[in-house]
């Protein structure tokens, strides 16, 4: 399910279509590239899209930094937050831009606004469990993000593509992605992880997006254990926000709960106080 043949890309390839990396992103991958990257050339390239200069900088204002003032210059953005964060939102604005909700199946505007409200909750995550110092904060947020970015692509592509994740989300007992191979031959995960490397998305990101509902990852011992957290984190956050927003565990948390647990050595009740305490975190950041 989750490996690549050559038949496999043949048919993404020729079924999809993927869109075209922007300009404004192959400007800022350039850049970032190099061995110093500059924030004033980080900056003087978004301030060329408004949409995108707009984005970023209702994102650097959010709860999320909790900033006693409010930020209106995109070169302090790039100070603020670091090369590295700045290119992986504008990606994610980038690309939320390249779909228009009109062509798709599902709400694309809710896709994108759990999206982000998932790569909130990693971060509260990441403090509760004290794992900013184990795991690169930027690497967790871009996972959140980018996980299921496959969604979009599958939901422009297949008119009846609602029905089956109705159907995926009612049944925690299999695997999510088991469905849409059976109704489209192909799964989100390996769709989104074209989409990545299309956009020339970082190649650790793009091998997340792939595997991220591999339920055999934390039991593989080719894959590091930082690899492991950030997996594991995702689940975790997930579930919680899943509990937050609709009172109901997430559709695939039934059949990683133990191994998570397992993972960061909870018990049920460590878990449950986690939970509510993250809610209520979350709650008062983003209410």
């Amino acid at each position: 399910m989750f490996d690549i043949d050559s038949e496999k890309a043949e048919q993404i390839s020729k079924n999809f279509h993927i869109p075209v990396q922007p300009v404004v992103l192959q400007q800022l991958q350039l850049e970032q590239a190099k061995s110093d990257p500059s924030p004033t050339a980080f900056a003087d390239v978004i301030v060329q899209d408004v949409a995108l200069s707009a984005s970023v900088l209702k994102t650097v204002n959010s709860p999320l930094y909790g900033l006693n003032r409010s930020i209106t210059d995109i070169k302090q953005s790039v100070m603020m937050l670091g090369t590295d964060n700045i290119s992986t939102l504008a990606s994610f604005f980038l690309l939320k831009n390249a779909f228009p909700n009109k062509n798709s199946s599902i709400s694309l505007e809710k896709y994108w606004d759990v999206a982000m409200e998932t790569a909130n909750m990693v971060n509260i995550v990441m403090d509760y469990l004290h794992l900013k110092s184990a795991v690169p904060p930027e690497d967790a947020y871009a996972f959140a993000l980018f996980r299921d970015c496959g969604i979009p692509l599958m939901a422009t592509k297949f008119d009846n593509y609602k029905e089956v994740l109705q159907h995926a989300n009612t049944h925690p007992k299999t695997v999510f992605t088991e469905f849409e191979e059976e109704a489209f031959q192909t799964n989100h995960a390996v769709v989104g992880y074209f989409l990545a490397n299309a956009w020339h998305l970082p190649k650790p990101l793009c091998h997340f997006i792939l595997r991220h509902h591999d339920l055999s990852f934390l039991e593989d011992s080719n894959t590091s254990d930082n690899d492991k957290t950030l997996y594991a984190l995702i689940k975790l956050a997930a579930n919680v926000l899943s509990q937050y927003k609709y009172l109901k565990d997430d559709s695939e948390w039934l059949l990683s709960r133990d191994q998570v647990l397992h993972f960061f050595n909870l018990s049920e009740l460590d878990y449950a106080d986690l939970e509510e305490d993250v809610k209520d975190s979350y709650n008062t950041q983003f209410g």
